[in-house]
């Protein structure tokens, strides 16, 4: 049944509306965007807009996942989002319109770099080079005449992974291997299936979601590299300084998959300092909010992942190559963290 709403009532609704209508103008929408909705990337994300949601209920974080790195940062300074990440060396790539950024050469640090500013920077993701444990492939040089997946098109993990294997012995531009470009999901089905790629790149911290539901159904191995191949990637590739070397224990990777992703020695790969960036003309105000609300509440950001357990002040001001943002500046003086500032480029 139908019900009439008389004079007086549409003169409650409409004051309703006017009270209410200021309150929803005040509420900030900041769009955050990560690689993939099951790396630490997301998950941090997650976490932050739990925390923004209690703490600052005036700013609306809404997460999306949207792929490579290099697509973040240009969505970000085009402004289909804002917040994103790239990667520390990556954005010295923009700076010099090299690797993936050539083709902008004449105007990728006008474009991408000037107007790229820092909150922090992670270390809780890495490479992890994914293959089945019955397949025989113990190491990098295994991949010759193999498809190896090189993650997303456009996106840095594929640059990366062939300067590591290069180092390691194995060029695909000599032939001894093909690149494959696929959504890390279609990677890990096509591994599962055992029909088209021998190695998945997966980035993510420890547990990584999708490898332990794979592990699940098959037993897995994580590929290593050896240090003596880290050393020479370090050495001769462009980016190689800004590289990391992580090592992952046989027993932490035992503990996290529960035995079903099989290594008995430790793995070695690469990581990479991932910042937290933001356009230079975002409020400082509003950057100042999301800065302390983030690092005030960090043990409640951490809580919604185990991949962000190593989330740190004391490290997330280590190589960057950008300057911050004043907002966060403020903030980092406001609480002495600036000791631990480190810049590399600029």
């Amino acid at each position: 049944m139908i019900r009439r709403i008389g004079i007086g009532g549409m003169v409650v609704i409409l004051s309703l509306f006017l009270w209410i209508l200021p309150v929803l103008s005040h509420v900030t929408v900041v769009r955050f965007a990560a690689t993939s909705m099951t790396a630490g990337t997301y998950m941090l994300g997650v976490g932050w807009s739990n925390v923004l949601r209690k703490y600052a209920p005036n700013i609306r974080m809404v997460c999306l996942a949207k792929g490579g790195t290099t697509k973040l940062l240009r969505g970000m300074v085009n402004g289909k989002w804002d917040i994103a990440f790239i990667g520390s060396p990556h954005l010295v790539c923009a700076k010099k319109g090299i690797l993936l950024f050539k083709r902008e050469k004449a105007y990728s640090k006008r474009k991408y770099y000037d107007p790229t500013r820092v909150l922090f920077a992670i270390t809780t993701g890495w490479a992890n080079y994914v293959v089945r444990a019955d397949s025989g492939i113990h190491t990098v040089l295994d991949l010759k005449g193999k498809k190896v997946d090189l993650g997303m098109a456009g996106g840095f993990g594929g640059v990366m992974t062939k300067a590591v294997f290069k180092a390691e012995g194995l060029d695909i531009e000599k032939g001894d291997y093909k690149g494959i470009y696929v959504p890390v999901d279609q990677a890990m089905d096509q591994l599962r299936d055992n029909t088209g790629l021998s190695v998945a790149l997966v980035w993510g911290g420890i547990p990584q979601p999708l490898i332990t539901e794979l592990s699940a159904k098959i037993p897995l191995r994580l590929l290593s590299l050896t240090k003596k191949g880290f050393r020479r990637y370090q050495k001769s590739f462009v980016v190689g300084p800004y590289t990391l070397l992580k090592i992952i224990s046989p027993e932490e990777i035992k503990e996290a998959y529960k035995g079903r992703v099989i290594n008995t020695s430790p793995v070695y790969t690469w990581t990479v300092p991932l910042m937290v960036v933001v356009r230079k003309d975002m409020s400082k105000k509003l950057v100042y909010t999301l800065v302390k609300v983030f690092w005030e509440h960090l043990n409640e950001v951490k809580s919604v992942s185990k991949q962000l357990k190593s989330v740190s002040i004391k490290t997330a001001l280590k190589r960057l190559s950008a300057p911050l943002h004043p907002g966060a500046l403020e903030y980092y003086k406001e609480v002495g963290a600036l000791k631990y500032y480190e810049n590399l480029t600029y």
